[in-house]
């Protein structure tokens, strides 16, 4: 954020959230008695020459709870915006205080924007209000730092960081999850999605773009303007676009609808066109 950063990829930032996670989680459950680190925070966090993240800054950390405990009493320490209000209001520090500072940042490696933004017609308005309504609808391009779109962005992993995110600074702490959940479902999210590109039957499924050489006689042209818009069908994503033909011949099976102009067509198991409908305002699927 601010001027003279430098931009970061979905991947720099996933693998950045992944590692700080990490280092947390160890602070909670790999030291007995745990430790909490109370001031979590962008600037806590240093990156490394290959953009790996170290936890730092230990000036306000407290022992955790012990045994049968869940929770230790303390004076409210740590920076605004980043603070659970759950803390803030009863004094119980936890584990999951650490949490919802995390969960703050997880929306700010999605956004770019400050915890709380002062300049809005609204004073004080947090990141966390600002971002929950396009998360809960998906659609997370709305609230998107605008750099990420300047090159190839995983839309659905980005979507997943906020949701996490926004899980992350649910009103009950025991309902957050741990740091360790924090990480290892970043880390799921993220093989998930290499392994999706590697695929190439269904990644090939991913966009409709490209056909077999038509039958000879047979005629069909591109609109140059194509739409960029894109479709998800069973969890697959679609590119529209607009074809004019007289005829066409079908050898792909991966192809199961598409519009010409204002007209379905509709491709069955057996490769075969079965019929025309006048469709203008859905995909058909069978």
């Amino acid at each position: 954020m601010g001027r003279g950063g430098r931009n970061l990829t979905w991947r720099q930032r996933v693998n950045i959230a992944i590692g700080a996670a990490k280092g947390i989680a160890h602070l909670h459950d790999g030291i007995k008695p745990s430790i909490i680190h109370r001031d979590i925070k962008p600037s806590n966090i240093l990156i490394g020459d290959g953009f790996e993240a170290k936890v730092s800054d230990f000036g306000l950390v407290k022992l955790g709870p012990i045994g049968d405990q869940s929770h230790v009493s303390s004076q409210v320490k740590g920076t605004p915006g980043y603070l659970d209000p759950a803390y803030c209001t009863s004094f119980h520090l936890s584990p999951f205080s650490d949490v919802y500072s995390f969960g703050v940042i997880l929306l700010q490696l999605v956004c770019a924007r400050p915890a709380v933004d002062s300049t809005r017609n609204q004073p004080n308005y947090h990141i966390i209000d600002w971002a929950r309504p396009s998360i809960q609808k998906g659609t997370i391009e709305e609230i998107i730092d605008a750099s990420l779109l300047s090159e190839p962005c995983n839309m659905e992993m980005m979507l997943k960081m906020g949701e996490l995110g926004l899980r992350c600074v649910v009103k009950k702490p025991k309902d957050r999850p741990t740091m360790t959940q924090v990480w290892q479902e970043l880390e799921d999210a993220l093989y998930s999605a290499d392994n999706f590109n590697k695929q190439p039957s269904r990644a090939s499924r991913r966009t409709i773009g490209k056909f077999p050489r038509p039958a000879e006689g047979h005629r069909k042209s591109l609109d140059p303007d194509y739409s960029q818009s894109f479709v998800s069908i069973d969890g697959v994503g679609y590119q529209k676009f607009r074809v004019e033909m007289d005829s066409i011949s079908f050898q792909s099976t991966s192809l199961r609808c598409f519009k010409v102009n204002s007209a379905g067509l509709i491709v069955d198991n057996n490769k075969n066109l079965r019929g025309t409908s006048e469709e203008t305002d859905r995909e058909q699927v069978r």
